[in-house]
Formats: structure tokens, sequence, C-alpha cells
């Protein structure tokens, strides 16, 4: 298994599959079905305690069934046990999935499993909604902001919309910034590194902070990948005015004063990374 993971590991790299030297993550909401692959759903919910995954993965296992794209977390429904999600692969099965639920029942650590073929299509067909944190979300593919903004732009002309897009990152990133200080306790650098933490965490871009002056209120900060210059595509003239409004309104509440963004180089109109000068 790790040989197998370092030679995944090793294809990324090579073919650039990543963004530096960050792995790519699938979400678990849509599967890939190769041919000969019978493609089932478990769910279980597990006491949470050391080994229980391992006790319930071991079981599968022993079924010669091959666990695919998985996720574990927490539900208040379950305040002292945690969920296993995963899609498996039941095409090379030694016993029927009736036989796997009873076993996995008997074990001291389960306390529900659920089983599901999702059909027609792979998608994930247990759970909803779907939760960040403790905040409900979706998932937008990038070409769908594309849509909007093409659409909005031809209702407000280009420069309404960059209005609109600035002002509604700005206000966001304020509400983000406040919500991130107040449950993690963060001020400051840690606050601003955590900006970085949580664009990487959801899929909006690599953040990397160029220069920083708390005192003066000023920053410069580097965004690789963002993406809405990768949903806009190919620009001659700057793009990210969400990202930027975003930011301008994250690094008010860092500095406790106003501040505004501009963007100085984009990828959308052929620079290497999107760059943002904030004071």
């Amino acid at each position: 298994m790790v040989h197998k993971l370092l030679e995944v590991i090793d294809h990324i790299l090579k073919t650039g599959m990543c963004v530096g030297m960050f792995i790519p993550k699938r979400l678990y909401s849509v599967d890939v079905v190769r041919p000969g692959e019978q493609l089932h759903q478990i769910c279980i919910v597990l006491r949470d305690v050391p080994g229980a995954l391992a006790k319930a993965a071991r079981v599968l296992a022993d079924a010669n069934i091959n666990i695919k794209t998985s996720s574990s977390f927490f539900v208040t429904e379950y305040p002292n046990a945690g969920v296993w999600s995963s899609f498996i692969d039941v095409s090379n099965a030694t016993k029927s999935l009736e036989d796997v639920e009873a076993e996995l029942r008997k074990l001291d650590v389960v306390l529900e499993v659920i089983l599901k073929e999702p059909e027609p299509a792979p998608f994930e067909s247990i759970h909803f909604p779907i939760f960040h944190g403790n905040t409900r979300a979706i998932i937008m593919p990038r070409g769908m902001f594309w849509a909007l903004w093409n659409a909005f732009e031809k209702i407000f002309a280009h420069s309404g919309l960059v209005v609109v897009l600035y002002n509604a990152g700005k206000r966001i990133g304020q509400h983000a910034a406040n919500r991130i200080s107040e449950v993690f306790g963060l001020k400051g650098k840690e606050l601003i590194e955590a900006l970085a933490q949580a664009g990487q965490a959801t899929g909006w871009a690599i953040t990397e902070i160029k220069e920083i002056d708390l005192n003066r209120a000023s920053a410069t900060i580097i965004v690789k990948d963002c993406f809405e210059a990768v949903a806009w595509r190919e620009k001659p003239y700057t793009v990210c005015h969400w990202t930027r409004g975003y930011l301008a309104g994250y690094l008010s509440v860092v500095f406790n004063k106003q501040v505004e963004a501009k963007e100085t180089k984009c990828l959308a109109k052929g620079d290497k990374y999107c760059e943002f000068v904030i004071k």
C-alpha cells in the first residue's frame, strides 16, 4: 500500500497534476467507475474509540471488498461516535453484502450500517446536506462560476460587475475573518496564516504572503491557481475582483482598519500567478 501511494505521488509530481507540492483531493461526491467494477456505497456509524475504523475496514478486506473514495466525519446526531462512509467495489467479493453487513453489526464498535447501490450514476447518495465545518455548503464546478459571471456581465456591463463582485467579496471576507478569529481565537499574523489554510482547504487557491506590515496596515499577497482567474479563462485585463474584495475585507479585520486591494498581476491575462497589493 505504501509503495503504491509513493508511485501515485511520483506520477502526480511528474505530470504536473499538483500545485507546488500539494496533492489534489477528490471530494466524496461522485466516484470514477473502472470497467468491471461493481460500485456500492457503505456508511458505518462507529463508536469514537481508537481502532474502530480499522476493525470495520478489516471486515471488508476479509471479504475481498476494495475500499475506494471515502470520508470520515462527526455529525451532531451521534455526539459520541463518528461516521465512515465510502464507495466500495464488490466485483470480487467473496461474501455477500448481507453477510458482510451482519459481520459489521456484530462488532462492538459499530452502531449502524447502511448499504446502497448508487444508481443510475455513481453519485454519493446517502448524505445530505453537506457541511463545511458547521456551515452548510454546496459544491459548484468552476465552470458554473464562469457561466454566472458571464451572464451577469451582460446585464451589469463589465464596470458594473467589477463593483458588485468586489463589494460582495469584501463583505464575505470581513465575515470570514471575524468568524475564524472568533472560533479559533486568532489575531494578527496567525489570522493571516489561517487565510492561506482556508483557501487551500476549500479549493479556492494557494495563497502566499509576500509582504506584510501590521503597523502600516499593508500587504502584498500572491494567489496561485486562483479559482476566479481559472474560471474566467483568458482575458486582456485582471479579473479577480471577488478575490480582491475578499482579501480587502479579510485584512481590514486583521489590521482593524479599512483597507482596499488592487490586483497587479493576474493568471487570466498571462501572468504566472495573481498578485494583490492591499493598503
